[in-house]
Protein backbone atom coordinates (compact mmCIF):
# COMPACT_ATOMS: atom_id res chain seq x y z
CA UNK A 1 0.00 0.00 0.00
CA UNK A 2 2.74 2.46 0.93
CA UNK A 3 4.71 1.43 -2.12
CA UNK A 4 1.71 2.12 -4.36
CA UNK A 5 1.07 5.51 -2.69
CA UNK A 6 4.75 6.46 -3.12
CA UNK A 7 4.61 5.42 -6.75
CA UNK A 8 1.45 7.52 -7.36
CA UNK A 9 2.99 10.51 -5.57
CA UNK A 10 6.17 10.25 -7.66
CA UNK A 11 4.11 10.05 -10.86
CA UNK A 12 2.11 13.13 -9.82
CA UNK A 13 5.28 15.10 -9.07
CA UNK A 14 6.76 14.06 -12.43
CA UNK A 15 3.55 15.05 -14.27
CA UNK A 16 3.40 18.41 -12.48
CA UNK A 17 7.07 19.07 -13.25
CA UNK A 18 6.50 18.31 -16.92
CA UNK A 19 3.45 20.58 -16.97
CA UNK A 20 5.30 23.52 -15.37
CA UNK A 21 8.35 23.05 -17.58
CA UNK A 22 6.18 22.99 -20.70
CA UNK A 23 4.15 26.01 -19.59
CA UNK A 24 7.33 27.88 -18.66
CA UNK A 25 8.89 27.19 -22.04
CA UNK A 26 5.72 28.22 -23.85
CA UNK A 27 5.41 31.49 -21.96
CA UNK A 28 9.10 32.26 -22.38
CA UNK A 29 8.76 31.73 -26.11
CA UNK A 30 5.71 33.97 -26.28
CA UNK A 31 7.48 36.70 -24.32
CA UNK A 32 10.45 36.55 -26.63
CA UNK A 33 8.21 36.92 -29.67
CA UNK A 34 6.51 40.06 -28.29
CA UNK A 35 9.63 41.71 -26.89
CA UNK A 36 10.85 44.76 -28.79
CA UNK A 37 13.58 47.27 -28.24
CA UNK A 38 12.56 50.74 -27.11
CA UNK A 39 12.44 53.64 -29.54
CA UNK A 40 15.06 56.36 -29.91
CA UNK A 41 14.49 60.06 -30.60
CA UNK A 42 15.71 61.21 -33.99
CA UNK A 43 14.77 64.79 -34.72
CA UNK A 44 11.62 66.82 -34.50
CA UNK A 45 9.30 68.35 -37.07
CA UNK A 46 5.95 69.99 -37.67
CA UNK A 47 3.28 68.07 -39.57
CA UNK A 48 0.77 70.01 -41.63
CA UNK A 49 -1.83 69.70 -44.35
CA UNK A 50 -2.64 72.36 -46.92
CA UNK A 51 -6.23 73.35 -47.53
CA UNK A 52 -7.76 74.13 -50.92
CA UNK A 53 -7.23 77.81 -50.12
CA UNK A 54 -3.43 77.27 -49.86
CA UNK A 55 -3.40 77.71 -46.07
CA UNK A 56 -1.33 75.29 -43.96
CA UNK A 57 -2.89 73.71 -40.89
CA UNK A 58 -0.53 72.18 -38.32
CA UNK A 59 -1.06 69.13 -36.11
CA UNK A 60 -0.98 70.53 -32.58
CA UNK A 61 -1.93 70.38 -28.93
CA UNK A 62 -3.54 73.00 -26.69
CA UNK A 63 -1.20 75.67 -25.30
CA UNK A 64 -1.72 74.25 -21.80
CA UNK A 65 -1.76 70.59 -22.76
CA UNK A 66 -2.48 67.60 -20.54
CA UNK A 67 -2.92 63.81 -20.88
CA UNK A 68 -6.14 63.23 -22.80
CA UNK A 69 -6.04 66.57 -24.65
CA UNK A 70 -7.54 66.42 -28.14
CA UNK A 71 -5.23 67.16 -31.07
CA UNK A 72 -6.39 69.95 -33.40
CA UNK A 73 -5.37 71.78 -36.56
CA UNK A 74 -3.55 75.03 -35.71
CA UNK A 75 -2.68 78.08 -37.83
CA UNK A 76 1.09 78.34 -37.29
CA UNK A 77 4.14 76.20 -36.56
CA UNK A 78 5.19 76.78 -32.97
CA UNK A 79 6.06 74.83 -29.82
CA UNK A 80 2.52 73.37 -29.62
CA UNK A 81 2.89 71.83 -33.09
CA UNK A 82 6.39 70.42 -32.67
CA UNK A 83 6.67 66.60 -32.60
CA UNK A 84 9.73 64.50 -31.83
CA UNK A 85 10.02 61.30 -33.83
CA UNK A 86 10.89 58.26 -31.70
CA UNK A 87 11.86 55.48 -34.13
CA UNK A 88 12.03 51.75 -33.39
CA UNK A 89 15.07 49.85 -34.68
CA UNK A 90 14.96 48.45 -38.23
CA UNK A 91 13.29 46.59 -39.77
CA UNK A 92 10.36 48.23 -37.96
CA UNK A 93 8.56 51.11 -39.66
CA UNK A 94 7.00 52.22 -36.37
CA UNK A 95 7.35 55.60 -34.75
CA UNK A 96 5.95 57.32 -31.65
CA UNK A 97 5.31 61.05 -32.02
CA UNK A 98 6.17 62.77 -28.74
CA UNK A 99 5.22 66.33 -27.86
CA UNK A 100 8.55 67.50 -26.37
CA UNK A 101 7.43 70.60 -24.50
CA UNK A 102 5.71 68.72 -21.72
CA UNK A 103 7.75 67.01 -19.02
CA UNK A 104 5.11 64.26 -18.80
CA UNK A 105 6.07 63.00 -22.29
CA UNK A 106 2.80 63.02 -24.18
CA UNK A 107 2.42 60.94 -27.36
CA UNK A 108 0.00 61.14 -30.27
CA UNK A 109 -2.59 58.42 -29.59
CA UNK A 110 -5.50 56.77 -31.38
CA UNK A 111 -7.80 54.46 -29.43
CA UNK A 112 -10.92 52.55 -30.29
CA UNK A 113 -14.24 53.87 -29.04
CA UNK A 114 -13.33 57.57 -29.37
CA UNK A 115 -15.03 58.15 -32.72
CA UNK A 116 -11.63 58.56 -34.34
CA UNK A 117 -10.52 61.44 -32.12
CA UNK A 118 -6.75 61.69 -31.76
CA UNK A 119 -5.43 62.61 -28.32
CA UNK A 120 -2.15 62.83 -26.44
CA UNK A 121 -1.44 60.39 -23.61
CA UNK A 122 1.55 59.69 -21.36
CA UNK A 123 4.20 57.47 -22.89
CA UNK A 124 7.29 55.53 -21.83
CA UNK A 125 9.10 56.73 -24.98
CA UNK A 126 11.92 57.41 -25.54
CA UNK A 127 13.55 54.23 -24.35
CA UNK A 128 10.27 52.40 -23.87
CA UNK A 129 7.78 50.82 -26.23
CA UNK A 130 4.77 53.01 -25.57
CA UNK A 131 1.34 51.46 -26.09
CA UNK A 132 0.07 50.05 -29.39
CA UNK A 133 -2.29 53.06 -29.54
CA UNK A 134 0.81 55.35 -29.53
CA UNK A 135 2.72 53.49 -32.24
CA UNK A 136 2.27 54.52 -35.86
CA UNK A 137 3.49 52.75 -39.00
CA UNK A 138 5.22 55.54 -40.94
CA UNK A 139 5.51 55.54 -44.72
CA UNK A 140 7.73 58.36 -45.95
CA UNK A 141 7.48 59.75 -49.47
CA UNK A 142 9.59 62.85 -50.17
CA UNK A 143 8.50 65.57 -47.71
CA UNK A 144 5.36 63.65 -46.78
CA UNK A 145 4.53 60.96 -44.25
CA UNK A 146 1.51 58.65 -44.01
CA UNK A 147 0.79 57.40 -40.48
CA UNK A 148 -1.24 54.25 -39.72
CA UNK A 149 -1.99 53.42 -36.08
CA UNK A 150 -0.87 50.00 -34.86
CA UNK A 151 -3.79 49.63 -32.45
CA UNK A 152 -6.71 50.69 -34.66
CA UNK A 153 -5.17 50.11 -38.13
CA UNK A 154 -6.60 53.52 -39.08
CA UNK A 155 -4.75 56.39 -40.78
CA UNK A 156 -4.06 59.83 -39.26
CA UNK A 157 -6.13 62.29 -41.27
CA UNK A 158 -8.32 65.38 -41.24
CA UNK A 159 -12.08 65.26 -41.30
CA UNK A 160 -13.81 65.09 -44.68
CA UNK A 161 -15.18 68.59 -44.10
CA UNK A 162 -11.68 70.01 -43.63
CA UNK A 163 -9.07 71.02 -43.17
CA UNK A 164 -10.30 73.94 -41.09
CA UNK A 165 -8.71 75.97 -38.33
CA UNK A 166 -9.34 74.42 -34.91
CA UNK A 167 -10.79 71.24 -36.38
CA UNK A 168 -10.10 68.06 -34.42
CA UNK A 169 -7.74 65.57 -36.04
CA UNK A 170 -9.14 62.12 -36.64
CA UNK A 171 -8.34 58.68 -38.00
CA UNK A 172 -9.98 56.86 -40.87
CA UNK A 173 -9.66 54.12 -43.46
CA UNK A 174 -8.25 56.44 -46.13
CA UNK A 175 -4.58 57.52 -45.87
CA UNK A 176 -3.72 61.22 -45.75
CA UNK A 177 -0.31 62.69 -46.61
CA UNK A 178 1.10 64.98 -43.90
CA UNK A 179 3.74 67.45 -45.00
CA UNK A 180 6.87 67.41 -42.84
CA UNK A 181 8.55 70.75 -42.10
CA UNK A 182 11.58 71.22 -39.85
Amino acid sequence: MIRRLTSMLAASVLAAGTLFATAGAASAGAAAVHHRAGCSLDGSAHLHVTGGNGVNYFLGTPVHTFPGAIVRLKPTANRTTNWQFCFFPAPSDEVILVNPRNSSRLALTSTEGTGGLVKVTRTSAPGGNGFASQRWHATFSGNFVFLQNENTDLWLRVRNSGPKLGQTVTTGTTPRAWNISF
